[in-house]
């Protein structure tokens, strides 16, 4: 390049810097500018103007500079993915591309819903995306290339690669069996809406049939449910079914004493994770909804109409639903990041993958620990939300030279739904430790704790989003 276009590049630059930044100094955009109008500059206003056909990439090539990659459209990816759009918005230096394998966000702590009564528990991505700078991609991520940041993707049979500049995992969760021989092959789970569906239509028939069977020891084989894991997804699972069944007995004129439905946990009381009180108040209300509830046994084994307990004895069924645990998928793993629990991500304080400066994990997919506490975040969606944002923000800070901010989960509350009129739970008020809600006003807080996720959704997608 001519000297004298090089001094008028330099200055030109500096002005821009002074306009743009108020200052010459900032590293990485001074940096990504130079190379813009190094190759630009030459271009149009040298003497030796080349006005040949440029070179045309390939599609995955021409991608790969300035690309922000967030792996999955649940609570924390999509929150990630339109809190980033916002924030380059006015700094439209970096790509945003959001990649998950199916075409709608779903509102997994709905999910149970639309297993047992086919509740609208999913919101269709474009939706949500419309108007945004966001480039989507409807396909399965086979694997990560960390050392040369590239996500390897499958589209319609084919194989893609994207390249990264950061990299947002939020793959959510899948379930985790344990190795117990049987239980995959023999049980539902309740994952993601696919599974829902299936349940749903399993149960309506299971009803029907049930109605025109004039054995009374069969249709009790034909109504027995059992649920393996009395965490949250299960008691809430059965709750739901409980009101279910009751319809079923009305409507086909079947026997109340021909439906079971039985929890089986592990752990010596139900969803463990909250305190001890609301695990004994919920434990009373399933007991109300004549829910059988078995404590302090493992399930070892499962065939096609059988489950076998740690105790020896085991209980007839066609009908057992698996909600017993979750992990990650070992495309994590095996990318070669540092997992933990489950094959979490280890992260920092600033939610970053430990060892690496350039991809974040969020959600299920991070092993985030609480500072004051020292153990690690539940996987829930008010702390997917928040990681969310804060993955957005702080690799936006990082980019444009700020500090970033550490990670402080915030409880806002916790409510279990026992049914559709009926939920136990807690919430956090100003100037009051915790308020606690039990019977239909339960109900109501968990209604507007679901409509608060999708409030949050309308308001970093400025899009009004309906089911």
């Amino acid at each position: 390049m001519e000297k004298k276009l090089q001094k008028q590049l330099d200055n030109f630059l500096d002005e821009f810097m002074l306009i743009e930044y108020r200052g010459k100094d900032h590293i990485i955009a001074r940096k990504h500018y130079r190379e813009v109008f190094d190759k630009l500059v030459p271009k149009y206003f040298s003497n030796n103007n080349d006005l040949r056909e440029p070179v045309k990439l390939k599609p995955q090539e021409a991608t790969s500079a300035g690309n922000i990659i967030i792996i999955g459209a649940g609570y924390g990816g999509l929150t990630a993915a339109l809190c980033l759009e916002r924030l380059f918005k006015k700094l439209p230096v970096y790509n945003i591309h959001l990649i998950d394998k199916y075409p709608f966000h779903t509102i997994k702590t709905q999910l149970h819903e639309a297993a047992v009564r086919r509740e609208e528990v999913s919101i269709p991505l474009d939706r949500i995306l419309r108007k945004k700078n966001i480039r989507f991609h409807l396909g399965d991520v086979n694997s990560i290339d960390v050392e040369n940041k590239n996500v390897h993707l499958k589209i319609n049979e084919e194989e893609t690669l994207l390249r990264f500049d950061y990299l947002v995992i939020a793959i959510g969760s899948k379930v985790n069996y344990y190795n117990i021989p049987g239980m995959k092959e023999n049980s539902f789970s309740l994952q993601t809406l696919p599974d829902a569906d299936h349940i749903y239509e399993h149960i309506s028939k299971i009803c029907a049939l049930s109605a025109s069977e004039t054995k009374q020891i069969k249709r009790k084989e034909n109504l027995s449910f059992v649920i393996g894991g009395g965490g949250l997804s299960g008691v809430e699972f059965a709750g739901e079914l409980a009101d279910h069944t009751a319809k079923c007995v009305a409507n086909f004129n079947i026997s109340r004493n021909d439906v079971e439905i039985i929890i089986i946990e592990a752990a010596d009381r139900l969803v463990p994770f909250m305190d001890k009180d609301f695990s004994m108040q919920i434990e009373k209300k399933l007991t109300d909804k004549r829910i059988k509830i078995i404590k302090g046994e493992k399930i070892i084994k499962r065939s096609a109409d059988e489950v076998f307990l740690s105790n020896g004895t085991s209980i007839k069924t066609k009908n057992f639903i698996w909600t017993g645990g979750i992990r990650v998928s070992d495309l994590l793993k095996n990318s070669g990041l540092k997992t933990g629990i489950a094959g979490r991500v280890m992260v920092d304080e600033y939610l970053k993958a430990e060892n690496n400066n350039f991809i974040y994990a969020i959600g299920d997919s991070a092993n985030a620990l609480n500072p004051f506490s020292g153990k690690p975040v539940p996987a829930a969606a008010q702390f997917a939300l928040q990681q969310g944002r804060l993955a957005a923000k702080n690799i936006f800070a990082e980019i444009s030279g700020k500090k970033k901010e550490q990670y402080y989960p915030k409880v806002t509350g916790e409510v279990v739904s026992l049914g559709k009129h009926l939920a136990v739970g807690w919430m956090a008020l100003p100037l009051i430790k915790k308020i606690t809600f039990v019977g239909f006003l339960g109900r109501l807080l968990k209604a507007a704790i679901k409509e608060k996720h999708i409030l949050l959704l309308r308001k970093e997608s400025r899009n009004w989003i309906k089911y």
